[in-house]
């Protein structure tokens, strides 16, 4: 590699960061050039956000750390502020807009054009809209955040980055709600920056992005760089080792018992403007996939399932029964457990203990003289911290203080305690590292053999071709196709998820 400094818009040597009991970085390093993509990956917990962070001013390194050099200049940026204004832009997972304002407030939000004693309103929207049509967005200036999709705001954040003259442009986990189509209009704007000498540092989980959109990987484990590679010159087992030290054999395990007595029936579920006329089946020891573009009404079913929403019309018949689902009570009474897709806002007490986050589904069934029976709560955790191996330092940490893969492993742990029959997962592996999936992956497969019907939405082809049984596909809220065995191609599966208005019609 040239030392040639005018290649490089960045350089983090040797750098530290100690929390109080934990050493997060230790000589961690990073060298960026312009107009490259650099994809930074590792486990939950390997360093990466902290090592982003002490670049973009949200935390000083250690002072007996190294340096960075930036643009052939040593810096240490003070506050996040300092580092925006020095061209260094990070893009959030959980976008950091204010919703009830304009894209041109947004864009521009600190440094509104004035005019006289009020805000230049024709200049703001001009240069607002010049930075989005380089973009080659279809965003206006003049439109409400709140009024967009995620992909939209996404793009805001992106020329707010550049209004305000990225030479860095960090972003995390970017497509982590987007659809295939989104995520492509993504890539062509990475390509766009990186045409334009902008460089760009990529934190994903998703390995086939990285080695779609990236020139260079670094991977990150213990706070430590334990691999630094070219991508055209590596395989995924690569990438793997490097970040937890071993590579993934059966990395998308299938249940192979037989299927068993049918579980649940859907026929002719309704809701208006959401989901029509859908039917399907699952059964005992059997894995079935959800797949479809965001937005097609996948989490909406599930939703309705297990009583969050009440559907128009259609029948729900469990173990060949029919049955009416108005609440989430009746869905626990079924022996129905549902792991949703935002787990930090809807699975988990983040100020809670694991403790209590493990046992907080069976808190009618566990008490004793009218009380929480704490020896019982402490056991479903041991239980599960074992079983699932939950890497935390004991029962009464905060859930919110654990990384992805294990907060994840918790809300498992917490629907699993019920013992269910029907276990629904939507997007079980969204925004955790390659090994934590690994085990989430096993665990599916090994509750669906133990008996246990389980149904997994992803957005992640692989991932619900390789773990699931049969599939069905959604598209604009009607099922558009079943697949099983040789049938699971990525052929059929996008063909479904694609279909017109008018292919359904015909």
């Amino acid at each position: 590699m040239s030392d040639n400094k005018n290649e490089y818009v960045l350089k983090m040597e040797n750098i530290n960061k100690t929390f109080p009991g934990v050493k997060a970085l230790s000589g961690a390093r990073l060298e960026l050039k312009y107009g490259e993509v650099l994809a930074l990956c590792g486990e939950n917990g390997a360093g990466k956000s902290t090592l982003m962070q002490i670049l973009a001013g949200v935390f000083p390194p250690d002072k007996e750390s190294g340096e960075i050099v930036y643009q052939g200049k040593p810096v240490q940026f003070k506050t996040p502020n300092e580092a925006k204004k020095a061209g260094i832009i990070m893009v959030y997972q959980e976008l950091s807009l204010v919703k009830d304002l304009s894209v041109a407030e947004n864009i521009f939000l600190g440094s509104l054009p004035m005019k006289g004693k009020h805000v230049d309103w024709k200049t703001l929207n001009q240069t607002t809209q010049k930075a989005l049509d380089e973009l080659g967005s279809p965003i206006r200036a003049q439109q409400i955040v709140s009024s967009m999709p995620i992909a939209y705001q996404q793009m805001v954040e992106i020329a707010r980055g550049i209004a305000l003259g990225a030479k860095v442009l960090i972003l995390d986990e970017p497509t982590s709600s987007l659809t295939e189509k989104e995520k492509n209009s993504l890539f062509k704007i990475i390509r766009l920056l990186k045409s334009r000498g902008i460089g760009i540092i990529y934190i994903s989980h998703k390995m086939d992005e990285i080695f779609e959109i990236s020139d260079r990987v670094l991977v990150l484990r213990d706070g430590q760089p334990t691999g630094n590679f070219v991508t055209s010159e590596i395989t995924l087992d690569d990438v793997i080792k490097s970040m937890i030290g071993r590579t993934l054999d059966n990395y998308y395990p299938k249940c192979q018992a037989k299927a068993g007595k049918e579980v649940l029936r859907v026929e002719k579920l309704t809701l208006s403007g959401i989901y029509k006329d859908v039917s399907f089946s699952i059964r005992e020891r059997e894995v079935v996939g959800f797949y479809g573009l965001v937005g097609a009404g996948r989490t909406e079913i599930m939703e309705t399932l297990f009583g969050i929403r009440k559907p128009d019309s259609g029948d729900i018949y469990i173990n060949g029964e029919k049955s009416r689902i108005a609440s989430s009570l009746d869905a626990l009474k079924n022996n129905m457990g549902f792991v949703t897709e935002n787990r930090r806002g809807q699975g988990l007490v983040v100020d809670k203990s694991c403790l209590e986050n493990v046992s907080l589904a069976m808190l009618p069934w566990i008490k004793k003289y009218g009380m929480v029976d704490n020896k019982k709560c402490l056991e479903l955790y041991n239980e599960y911290h074992d079983k699932l191996r939950i890497s935390s330092p004991g029962p009464e940490q905060r859930v919110g203080f654990l990384s992805g893969g294990n907060q994840q492993k918790v809300v498992i742990a917490k629907w699993l305690a019920l013992n269910p029959k029907l276990l629904i997962l939507d997007e079980p592996t969204r925004g955790i590292d390659v090994g934590s999936k690994a085990e989430i992956h096993k665990l599916i497969a090994q509750l669906a053999e133990s008996g246990v019907a389980v149904i997994v939405i992803s957005s992640e082809m692989p991932e619900i071709m390789g773990i699931s049984n049969r599939i069905y596909t959604i598209a604009q809220g009607q099922i558009t196709g079943e697949f099983s065995g040789l049938e699971i191609t990525e052929e059929n599966m996008m063909r479904a998820i694609t279909i017109t208005d008018s292919r359904k019609e015909a």
